[in-house]
């Protein structure tokens, strides 16, 4: 994947997530994905640096994404979990370098490279969700290839921080996606005279793996328009849009400038 192609990810709704679950302001937001905007870096190794929210508490929201929820063994159960399993080695705080910019990798290629699973695992639990329209974490982890924090670990590597363990219990609870929550759908446009047709490629309960399947889909195919949509109930919203042409333009425009002055001067000043 071209380096600059997470520029393309839906930053804005993985912040909203955080602002919904109230670790982030809309304020803490907005100068987050300014910066990450201006810098190209990853929007969670900008808000962990930032020192907006701790490394443990964005892996937290990102796997109960998937549908594994980490809980220490002090904190109250507020559901009857699906399954419970008491394991170790539980994340705490401890960032990446803050300003080294962190290429994107979907989960399931990060967990081969990281030696998590095997190509043919992987192959195997994206099949079964392809098949169920289940999350990919909960599928490894209800599977037993893959321990609640060895998902936490990966996510927050994913988003460009580290997390540290040390000696304390943990509880992982699976929670199954339920009908009640949002279903997000990846739609290839197909530009016709007169109209545009949508081509559904692509279904998840998880909005992560749908930016994921999205990001691979535009590296393989290059369509020339890709849409995430979010249906919940009767409603229905386009959350994110991918265009070739507007990143050709974007492309274009910062290429003289490297062309003209020897350097990208839109990111004079930062460290690299």
């Amino acid at each position: 994947m071209e380096p600059a192609a997470h520029a393309h990810f839906p930053w804005r709704l993985l912040g909203e997530l955080l602002v919904d679950e109230q670790l982030l302001t809309e304020d803490e937001l907005e100068q987050a994905l300014l910066e990450q905007s201006r810098s190209g870096r990853l929007l969670g190794q900008i808000i962990v640096s930032n020192g907006y929210l701790s490394a443990f508490s964005l892996a937290r929201v990102l796997s109960e994404q998937h549908g594994v929820e980490l809980r220490h063994a002090n904190e109250q159960e507020q559901h009857t979990p699906t399954v419970e399993l008491s394991l170790a080695d539980p994340p705490e705080l401890g960032a990446m370098e803050p300003d080294k910019e962190t290429p994107w990798r979907p989960l399931g290629k990060l967990l081969v490279e990281q030696g998590f699973l095997t190509e043919s695992q992987l192959d195997e639990a994206l099949a079964e969700q392809r098949e169920r329209h289940a999350r990919l974490g909960e599928i490894l982890v209800w599977r037993g290839l893959l321990t609640g924090p060895d998902l936490a670990r990966a996510l927050a590597e994913q988003h460009g921080v580290e997390l540290d363990t040390q000696a304390e219990e943990l509880q992982t609870v699976i929670k199954l996606a339920t009908a009640e929550e949002p279903t997000y759908k990846v739609f290839e446009v197909h530009f016709e005279p007169g109209f545009q047709r949508r081509t559904e490629v692509y279904t998840s309960p998880n909005f992560l793996e749908a930016a994921d399947f999205a990001f691979e889909y535009v590296e393989e195919h290059q369509p020339d328009a890709l849409e995430i949509h979010r249906t919940h109930g009767a409603a229905q919203e386009t959350v994110w849009n991918y265009s070739a042409s507007r990143a050709a333009a974007v492309g274009a425009d910062r290429k003289p400038l490297v062309e003209t002055f020897g350097f990208d001067p839109t990111l004079w000043g930062k460290k690299r």
